[in-house]
Protein backbone atom coordinates (compact mmCIF):
# COMPACT_ATOMS: atom_id res chain seq x y z
CA UNK A 1 0.00 0.00 0.00
CA UNK A 2 3.29 2.10 0.68
CA UNK A 3 4.81 1.78 -2.68
CA UNK A 4 1.01 2.10 -4.45
CA UNK A 5 0.51 5.80 -2.84
CA UNK A 6 3.88 6.81 -3.15
CA UNK A 7 4.19 6.04 -7.01
CA UNK A 8 1.10 7.87 -7.34
CA UNK A 9 2.16 11.31 -6.27
CA UNK A 10 1.21 11.30 -2.30
CA UNK A 11 5.05 11.28 -1.02
CA UNK A 12 3.88 13.64 2.17
CA UNK A 13 2.36 10.10 3.70
CA UNK A 14 4.42 8.31 5.81
CA UNK A 15 4.22 4.88 7.51
CA UNK A 16 6.16 3.97 10.69
CA UNK A 17 5.41 0.51 11.96
CA UNK A 18 5.83 -0.27 16.12
CA UNK A 19 6.13 -3.90 16.69
CA UNK A 20 5.01 -4.09 20.44
CA UNK A 21 6.99 -6.95 21.61
CA UNK A 22 8.95 -7.79 24.76
CA UNK A 23 11.03 -9.85 23.46
CA UNK A 24 12.20 -7.14 21.78
CA UNK A 25 14.69 -6.38 18.92
CA UNK A 26 15.59 -10.57 18.67
CA UNK A 27 12.01 -11.53 18.31
CA UNK A 28 10.63 -8.45 15.92
CA UNK A 29 13.94 -7.54 14.44
CA UNK A 30 14.03 -10.78 12.31
CA UNK A 31 10.45 -10.34 10.81
CA UNK A 32 11.07 -6.77 9.47
CA UNK A 33 14.59 -8.06 7.80
CA UNK A 34 12.12 -10.93 6.34
CA UNK A 35 9.56 -8.73 4.77
CA UNK A 36 11.84 -5.92 3.44
CA UNK A 37 10.24 -3.64 4.19
CA UNK A 38 10.67 0.16 2.56
CA UNK A 39 8.53 2.62 5.28
CA UNK A 40 9.95 3.19 9.16
CA UNK A 41 10.19 0.60 11.60
CA UNK A 42 10.69 0.67 15.38
CA UNK A 43 10.88 -2.47 18.09
CA UNK A 44 8.63 -1.27 21.38
CA UNK A 45 9.97 -3.77 23.74
CA UNK A 46 8.02 -2.07 26.58
CA UNK A 47 4.68 -1.26 24.70
CA UNK A 48 4.92 2.35 25.58
CA UNK A 49 2.82 3.14 22.57
CA UNK A 50 0.01 0.65 22.91
CA UNK A 51 -0.10 2.55 26.54
CA UNK A 52 -0.18 6.08 24.78
CA UNK A 53 -2.63 5.48 21.89
CA UNK A 54 -4.51 2.73 24.72
CA UNK A 55 -4.52 -0.04 22.27
CA UNK A 56 -5.18 -3.22 24.09
CA UNK A 57 -4.59 -5.89 20.87
CA UNK A 58 -2.34 -5.83 17.39
CA UNK A 59 -2.73 -4.21 14.83
CA UNK A 60 -3.98 -1.24 15.67
CA UNK A 61 -3.47 1.85 13.92
CA UNK A 62 -4.29 5.55 14.50
CA UNK A 63 -4.32 8.00 11.56
CA UNK A 64 -2.25 11.50 12.30
CA UNK A 65 -2.86 13.83 10.07
CA UNK A 66 -0.13 16.82 9.13
CA UNK A 67 -1.11 19.25 12.55
CA UNK A 68 -0.14 16.25 14.43
CA UNK A 69 -3.88 15.50 15.23
CA UNK A 70 -5.11 11.68 15.64
CA UNK A 71 -7.99 11.77 13.51
CA UNK A 72 -8.97 7.81 13.38
CA UNK A 73 -7.59 5.27 16.20
CA UNK A 74 -8.77 1.66 15.37
CA UNK A 75 -8.57 -2.35 16.55
CA UNK A 76 -7.85 -4.88 14.15
CA UNK A 77 -6.56 -3.24 10.88
CA UNK A 78 -4.62 -5.33 8.39
CA UNK A 79 -3.56 -4.41 5.01
CA UNK A 80 -4.88 -7.35 3.36
CA UNK A 81 -5.56 -10.62 3.43
CA UNK A 82 -2.92 -13.02 4.86
CA UNK A 83 -2.78 -17.36 5.98
CA UNK A 84 -0.20 -18.38 7.96
CA UNK A 85 1.30 -22.07 7.82
CA UNK A 86 2.11 -23.74 11.53
CA UNK A 87 3.17 -27.21 10.86
CA UNK A 88 -0.24 -29.37 10.74
CA UNK A 89 -2.13 -26.32 11.30
CA UNK A 90 -2.77 -22.82 9.32
CA UNK A 91 -4.58 -19.52 10.02
CA UNK A 92 -6.31 -17.00 7.87
CA UNK A 93 -6.78 -13.58 8.97
CA UNK A 94 -7.26 -9.75 7.70
CA UNK A 95 -9.06 -8.25 5.22
CA UNK A 96 -8.73 -5.22 2.75
CA UNK A 97 -11.16 -3.01 4.51
CA UNK A 98 -8.80 -0.76 6.73
CA UNK A 99 -6.22 -0.43 3.79
CA UNK A 100 -8.78 0.83 1.31
CA UNK A 101 -10.00 3.42 3.90
CA UNK A 102 -6.63 4.49 4.36
CA UNK A 103 -6.26 5.33 0.73
CA UNK A 104 -9.36 7.50 0.55
CA UNK A 105 -7.91 9.22 3.70
CA UNK A 106 -4.98 9.41 1.50
CA UNK A 107 -6.29 11.10 -0.95
CA UNK A 108 -9.11 13.32 0.19
CA UNK A 109 -7.35 14.29 3.32
CA UNK A 110 -10.05 15.82 5.98
CA UNK A 111 -12.66 15.29 3.39
CA UNK A 112 -12.73 11.36 3.54
CA UNK A 113 -15.37 10.70 4.75
CA UNK A 114 -13.95 7.69 7.45
CA UNK A 115 -11.91 10.70 9.33
CA UNK A 116 -13.54 10.56 12.83
CA UNK A 117 -14.49 13.91 14.64
CA UNK A 118 -12.88 14.57 18.13
CA UNK A 119 -16.38 13.36 19.79
CA UNK A 120 -15.82 10.33 17.49
CA UNK A 121 -12.58 9.65 18.47
CA UNK A 122 -13.63 10.19 22.72
CA UNK A 123 -16.37 7.81 21.98
CA UNK A 124 -13.45 5.16 20.63
CA UNK A 125 -11.42 5.28 23.56
CA UNK A 126 -11.20 2.74 25.97
CA UNK A 127 -12.85 2.91 29.11
CA UNK A 128 -10.00 3.63 32.10
CA UNK A 129 -10.62 1.88 35.88
CA UNK A 130 -8.61 1.50 38.69
CA UNK A 131 -8.11 -1.67 37.51
CA UNK A 132 -6.38 -0.77 33.89
CA UNK A 133 -4.06 1.94 35.36
CA UNK A 134 -2.47 -0.52 37.68
CA UNK A 135 -2.26 -3.52 35.05
CA UNK A 136 -0.15 -1.01 32.30
CA UNK A 137 2.96 -0.84 35.06
CA UNK A 138 2.42 -4.54 36.58
CA UNK A 139 2.64 -5.59 32.68
CA UNK A 140 5.52 -3.39 32.65
CA UNK A 141 7.38 -4.82 35.66
CA UNK A 142 6.60 -8.46 34.17
CA UNK A 143 8.62 -7.16 31.22
CA UNK A 144 11.20 -6.09 33.45
CA UNK A 145 11.96 -9.10 35.62
CA UNK A 146 12.07 -11.18 32.23
CA UNK A 147 14.82 -9.22 30.94
CA UNK A 148 16.50 -9.42 34.39
CA UNK A 149 16.43 -12.88 33.96
CA UNK A 150 13.93 -13.66 36.74
CA UNK A 151 11.22 -15.70 34.74
CA UNK A 152 9.01 -16.83 37.84
CA UNK A 153 8.46 -13.11 39.17
CA UNK A 154 8.01 -12.02 35.03
CA UNK A 155 5.05 -15.00 35.35
CA UNK A 156 3.57 -13.48 38.37
CA UNK A 157 3.10 -9.85 36.90
CA UNK A 158 2.17 -10.89 34.00
CA UNK A 159 -0.78 -12.96 35.17
CA UNK A 160 -1.57 -10.10 37.72
CA UNK A 161 -1.76 -7.71 34.61
CA UNK A 162 -4.00 -10.32 32.81
CA UNK A 163 -6.25 -10.45 36.03
CA UNK A 164 -6.40 -6.73 36.24
CA UNK A 165 -7.46 -6.58 32.45
CA UNK A 166 -8.54 -9.40 30.81
CA UNK A 167 -9.98 -7.73 27.53
CA UNK A 168 -6.47 -6.78 27.03
CA UNK A 169 -4.76 -9.10 24.74
CA UNK A 170 -1.28 -8.06 24.77
CA UNK A 171 -1.16 -8.61 28.19
CA UNK A 172 -1.98 -11.90 27.36
CA UNK A 173 -0.11 -13.12 24.38
CA UNK A 174 3.26 -11.31 25.47
CA UNK A 175 2.71 -13.07 28.56
CA UNK A 176 2.20 -16.33 27.28
CA UNK A 177 5.28 -15.79 24.26
CA UNK A 178 8.23 -16.16 27.40
CA UNK A 179 6.78 -19.65 27.92
CA UNK A 180 8.42 -21.99 25.31
CA UNK A 181 6.52 -25.45 23.50
CA UNK A 182 3.89 -23.47 21.90
CA UNK A 183 2.24 -22.80 24.99
CA UNK A 184 1.43 -19.01 23.82
CA UNK A 185 -0.54 -20.41 20.63
CA UNK A 186 -2.35 -23.11 22.66
CA UNK A 187 -3.50 -20.23 25.47
CA UNK A 188 -4.36 -17.77 22.73
CA UNK A 189 -6.59 -20.72 20.95
CA UNK A 190 -8.21 -21.66 24.51
CA UNK A 191 -9.07 -17.98 25.41
CA UNK A 192 -10.48 -17.10 21.98
CA UNK A 193 -12.78 -20.57 21.90
CA UNK A 194 -13.65 -19.50 25.45
CA UNK A 195 -15.13 -15.68 24.51
CA UNK A 196 -16.74 -17.30 21.31
CA UNK A 197 -18.62 -19.96 23.68
CA UNK A 198 -19.34 -17.90 26.56
CA UNK A 199 -19.64 -14.21 25.16
CA UNK A 200 -20.40 -14.50 21.62
CA UNK A 201 -21.64 -10.46 21.31
CA UNK A 202 -17.53 -10.27 22.46
CA UNK A 203 -15.50 -9.34 19.34
CA UNK A 204 -11.62 -9.98 18.77
CA UNK A 205 -11.14 -6.57 17.58
CA UNK A 206 -13.70 -3.30 17.63
CA UNK A 207 -15.54 -3.14 14.63
CA UNK A 208 -14.12 -0.18 12.49
CA UNK A 209 -17.72 0.44 10.54
CA UNK A 210 -15.99 0.65 7.39
CA UNK A 211 -17.87 -1.06 3.87
CA UNK A 212 -16.56 -4.57 3.27
CA UNK A 213 -15.43 -5.30 7.06
CA UNK A 214 -15.35 -8.90 8.42
CA UNK A 215 -16.75 -8.27 11.85
CA UNK A 216 -15.54 -11.70 12.92
CA UNK A 217 -11.82 -11.83 11.85
CA UNK A 218 -10.42 -13.18 14.88
CA UNK A 219 -9.43 -16.24 13.07
CA UNK A 220 -9.18 -19.89 14.28
CA UNK A 221 -6.60 -22.16 14.34
CA UNK A 222 -7.39 -24.44 11.36
CA UNK A 223 -5.63 -28.17 11.81
CA UNK A 224 -5.70 -30.46 8.92
CA UNK A 225 -8.24 -32.83 10.34
CA UNK A 226 -10.40 -29.92 10.88
CA UNK A 227 -10.32 -29.75 6.92
CA UNK A 228 -10.79 -33.67 6.30
CA UNK A 229 -13.38 -33.76 8.85
CA UNK A 230 -15.54 -30.76 7.05
CA UNK A 231 -15.28 -32.51 4.04
CA UNK A 232 -16.00 -36.05 5.07
CA UNK A 233 -19.11 -34.58 6.68
CA UNK A 234 -20.05 -32.69 3.57
CA UNK A 235 -19.42 -35.62 1.38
Amino acid sequence: MYSELTAAGHDDFVIISAAQDSQGEAAAGKLFDKANVTYHCIVDATHKISTLFGWVNVPSAAWIDEEGRIVRSNEGVYAGEHTIKMGVASMSFGGTAFADATRDWVQKGADSEFVWSAEELREHLKPVSDDTLLADPTFKLGVHFVNDGDGERAQRHFADAQRLSPDNWNYHRQGWTHKSGGHALRMWSKKTKAMRENEPEKAYYDPMGLPGEDVKQSSQVEWIWTTLWRKLRGS
